[in-house]
């Protein structure tokens, strides 16, 4: 289960350490609250283990979150696509703006310090200053939603079929090459800065994303 955990857009085990923090608790004080011992909370948060469902709606009554906030998010559910946008917007600082009536999502750019030292030590700890792997998944973040909103627009202007569209979604990044660009140039100081961030991460530690870059920079060609 550690394993399918994994692949949650924020692990289960690191959102429960997160809103336990927040309230303040101990392992062991939120394991009496929902009936388990010290070491089932720890394993959970290390993604050792996975809660039942039951245990899980324990946890998240404990934590005084909602259920959603907590299980793996599912985008056919309203609420469950708006825990998916709460977070891209902690991940890759997506939030929405309302301009002329038009609901936009915007990409905040990302502080380059700590917060001030005014907020309790949980919060400062989620909110550390962001490493260079934060900066880098950031940038090719924004270089991924630049190349989307230029073929979406492609789309729409009638030059891509929805079929081709959706097509084109699935297959993307992997088997997305030039000649699928539709025109897309990336921005060049955004490519110069993953470069540059690229560089300061050992490759160990090397984001997924980063992983396909040889291919996805073929766009530019």
């Amino acid at each position: 289960m550690a394993k399918a955990e994994s692949k949650y857009i924020h692990p289960l085990g690191l959102k429960i350490r997160k809103y336990r923090k927040l309230r303040g608790m101990t392992q062991k004080e939120l394991g009496n609250l929902c009936g388990v011992n010290e070491s089932t909370i720890r394993n959970y948060e290390l993604g050792n283990r996975y809660p039942d469902d039951t245990t899980l709606r324990n946890i998240a009554d404990a934590l005084r979150v909602d259920q959603y906030a907590l299980a793996d998010p599912d985008p056919s559910s309203v609420f469950g696509a708006m825990q998916i946008l709460f977070d891209l917007e902690e991940r890759f600082g997506i939030s929405p703006e309302l301009r002329d009536g038009e609901i936009i999502l915007r990409q905040r750019p990302l502080p380059e310090t700590s917060p001030e030292p005014t907020q309790s030590v949980a919060l400062l700890e989620e909110e550390a200053a962001p490493t260079a792997e934060d900066k880098l998944h950031r940038l090719q973040f924004r270089e991924a939603l630049e190349l989307w909103a230029h073929i979406r627009k492609v789309c729409d202007e009638g030059n891509l079929l929805d079929e081709e569209y959706a097509d084109w979604k699935s297959r993307y990044p992997d088997y997305i090459d030039e000649t699928e660009a539709y025109g897309f140039t990336p921005n060049p100081d955004t490519e110069q800065r993953i470069l540059e961030l690229s560089k300061e991460i050992p490759a160990d530690h090397a984001p997924e994303s980063h992983a396909k870059r040889p291919r996805k920079s073929r766009l530019s060609s």
